[in-house]
């Protein structure tokens, strides 16, 4: 595992006899199922590839919606399916390691649903349609952006390594007017770059705020404030700070050289001080 991410739901998503399986593995079984449907269909000459296929015109003009989905269940066993398998598994592990598997099984669901609607968008123009296992290397995007720096092929780090891979899946659909492959690989590649940042904290999802009418702010009129009488045991200490505070200075050269050494001014102070301390605390009795 690469770093780390807090989550909840790591570890086997279940167990078969005693073998615990991630999310991962339980889409390649998922897959290798498809696979062996896939055969026995064209085995007994069933060709449900045309009413599984994704096609834009089948659901915007006969409201076929099952398509969005089904596309996913054709997979003739082939070399290249071994290898979005491989990757599915390889890659997957890693983001479901870092990320958790609600988050892993979202960024899937994701792949799976945005090329759909994208290509039904696209379907207004022309017909879009494809159909087999989708968006495997949509995964290594998202792993690639996950960890960039992470060195793969030939030296080469993930970053650079999924935009080669791209940029050859997308000439290559250009070249052979795959215009309905096209959209598939950059909305899923784009849907799990952006699903990454936005788990990794560096986007945020836009907010959208709907043009409130607000009430007209009213201008309150000023409270007349109202001086209160201050106690006259607060007015004391305010009046005669000072004479409180030298009766420590008086006090102490009392005790250092007697009494008979205060002078005139000192002796006033020592009674100012003995006075207010009595106004503000009299005897009881």
């Amino acid at each position: 595992m690469i770093g780390g991410h807090a989550s909840e739901d790591r570890g086997p998503w279940f167990e078969v006899a005693g073998h615990p399986v991630n999310a991962p593995l339980a889409l390649v079984g998922g897959c290798i199922v498809s696979m062996l449907l896939t055969t026995a269909a064209l085995a007994f000459n069933h060709n449900w590839a045309a009413l599984l296929q994704f096609s834009s015109a089948a659901v915007l003009e006969r409201g076929e919606v099952w398509r969005l989905v089904s596309y996913v269940f054709w997979n003739p066993p082939s070399l290249s399916l071994a290898l979005d398998m491989l990757m599915l598994w390889w890659f997957g592990r890693e983001l479901e390691s870092y990320f958790g598997r609600r988050i892993f099984l979202k960024l899937c669901l994701g792949i799976l649903l945005t090329p759909a609607l994208v290509g039904l968008a696209a379907g207004l123009f022309f017909p879009a349609q494809w159909v087999g296992l989708p968006g495997t290397f949509a995964l290594f995007v998202a792993f690639a952006t996950m960890a960039p720096s992470v060195t793969l092929l030939f030296g080469l780090s993930a970053k650079w390594t999924a935009l080669v891979f791209l940029g050859i899946q997308l000439l290559s659909c250009v070249a052979e007017h795959a215009w309905g492959q096209l959209i598939h690989s950059l909305a899923s590649a784009g849907f799990a770059f952006a699903y990454i940042r936005l788990q990794q904290g560096r986007w945020e999802m836009p907010e959208i705020r709907l043009p409130l009418k607000r009430k007209p702010l009213r201008v309150l009129e000023p409270v007349p404030v109202q001086k209160r009488a201050v106690p006259a045991a607060f007015r004391v200490v305010r009046e005669e700070p000072d004479a409180i505070a030298m009766i420590d200075t008086v006090l102490e050269k009392i005790g250092r050289t007697g009494m008979a050494s205060l002078t005139e001014s000192e002796k006033n102070q020592l009674a100012e001080a003995r006075e207010a301390l009595l106004r503000r605390d009299p005897p009881r009795g």
